[in-house]
Parts: C-alpha cells; sequence; structure tokens
C-alpha cells in the first residue's frame, strides 16, 4: 500500500510539473511560431501574463505582448509588428494533440476559443513604401513622402527617349481585411508631351496578398501620420 501510495505521489508530482512548466512552454513557442510564420521576422519576444500565474497551465491568459523586428507582412517590410492580447483562452488539448486530418488553419481556429481582444500593429515607414512601390514600377529616383493627408511621391521615367518627372498622389487604406496603396492620381511631364494627367490608368496595390494572418486577423484601420503609416489588423 505505501509503495502504491508513494508511485502516485510522484505520478501526481509529475503531473503537476508538467502542467506548470511544459504547457506554458508550448503556449509561448506556439504563439511565436504563429507570429513569425505570418511576418517571417528573425527575433520574436513574448510575453504571458495571468493572475494567478498558475491560469496559463490551463489555456488562460490575461494579457499577450509580442514584438517582431523586421517584420515582412506579404511584401511589405514593417519597422516592427506588435501582437496584443486580453482574456485569451487556449484549448490545451489541441494545442498539445492536433487534431489528425485538419488544415493547419482549422488547428488555429480550434486552438485559439476565445479572446477579449486580439490585434496586429505595425508602422510602415516612407522608405518601406518606396522599396515596395520601386519593385512594382520602374522608375528612378523614387521618394515618398508620408503625411497625416496622404502619400505623395515623385520619380523619373524615361518616354520617347527623353526623361520625365513623375508625380504620384495616393493614400494606404484597409479594404477586405488587406492594405492597399491607393493611388489617387498620377501626373507625367517633360519637353515634349508638356503635362499628362493619367489618372484613368490609376489602380491600387495590394500590400498584404501575399500572407494569411493568424487567428483570423484582419487589417481594418490605417493612420497616416508625419513620415509614417500606422496600421492595425484586429479580430471579428
Amino acid at each position: 500500500m505505501k509503495k502504491f501510495l508513494a508511485v502516485m505521489v510522484v505520478l501526481l508530482i509529475a503531473a503537476v510539473a508538467f502542467i506548470q512548466f511544459a504547457v506554458p512552454k508550448a503556449l509561448t513557442n506556439y504563439i511565436k511560431e504563429k507570429v513569425t510564420t505570418a511576418t517571417k521576422a528573425q527575433d520574436v519576444n513574448l510575453s504571458l501574463d495571468a493572475l494567478p500565474s498558475a491560469k496559463i497551465a490551463l489555456g488562460y491568459v490575461d494579457k499577450i505582448h509580442c514584438t517582431a523586428d523586421d517584420a515582412t507582412i506579404g511584401e511589405l517590410n514593417l519597422k516592427q509588428a506588435v501582437l496584443d492580447g486580453t482574456t485569451i483562452h487556449i484549448n490545451i488539448m489541441e494545442l498539445l494533440m492536433p487534431t489528425d486530418g485538419i488544415s493547419r488553419e482549422e488547428h488555429t481556429n480550434r486552438c485559439l476559443k476565445s479572446a477579449g481582444s486580439l490585434e496586429l500593429s505595425g508602422v510602415i515607414t516612407e522608405d518601406q513604401l518606396r522599396d515596395f512601390l520601386a519593385q512594382k514600377v520602374e522608375l528612378k529616383g523614387l521618394q515618398v513622402s508620408m503625411t497625416p493627408e496622404g502619400i505623395t511621391a515623385q520619380a523619373k521615367v524615361k518616354i520617347l527617349g527623353r526623361e520625365a518627372d513623375v508625380q504620384i498622389g495616393g493614400q494606404i487604406i484597409a479594404r477586405d481585411g488587406d492594405l492597399y496603396f491607393q493611388m489617387n492620381h498620377i501626373n507625367i511631364e517633360n519637353a515634349v508631351l508638356r503635362r499628362v494627367n493619367l489618372d484613368k490608368f490609376l489602380h491600387d496595390f495590394n500590400l498584404t496578398e501575399q500572407v494569411k494572418m493568424p487567428f483570423g486577423l484582419q487589417f481594418r484601420e490605417v493612420e497616416m501620420r508625419p513620415g509614417e503609416a500606422f496600421v492595425k489588423a484586429t479580430r471579428n
């Protein structure tokens, strides 16, 4: 009888140790992996807070704060991406023993049972938007300026063997869960053409179409600031 009780005590201690240490570590690694996949960041820092702290072992987290430096969303670089969440409930059984035969997206949906709030925010700088546009349009000397009123870009392009000045105006908007650079006007001016308005050729560039956001996050908010744009994705 004493031997049986001793074995039970050992098993109980082992179970408590597993719950107290292994589960929080698995949860931390899971969230960091999701953020790393979404942002392609090499340096991801995560903190989980709960009171009492033992709640984390049961999948309940009061607050999540995660930062990802040099993040990339789709084809767009961000100065930093920040994931913040409150009142998170994670399905620990699904996290530790994933259901067979389901997609990664379905697994993610099953892991996150509920969240009081969950948002991913980031900052797009003038240089980062310039680098993105330079990959999409063949322009020389592209310069981008951001203000609360919108975005202006200037560059040069060769037309009929002569250089022409190009002026572009636009803004970053959130639509259908993605981020777009919306062009409002484009003008070209040189000695041959004088000044030509090309607004009828305007179109929007999808900045985030190459990424699958985790946890059902969708971009819904953009705030233009001097020299940068603040963007935010939230969960339904």
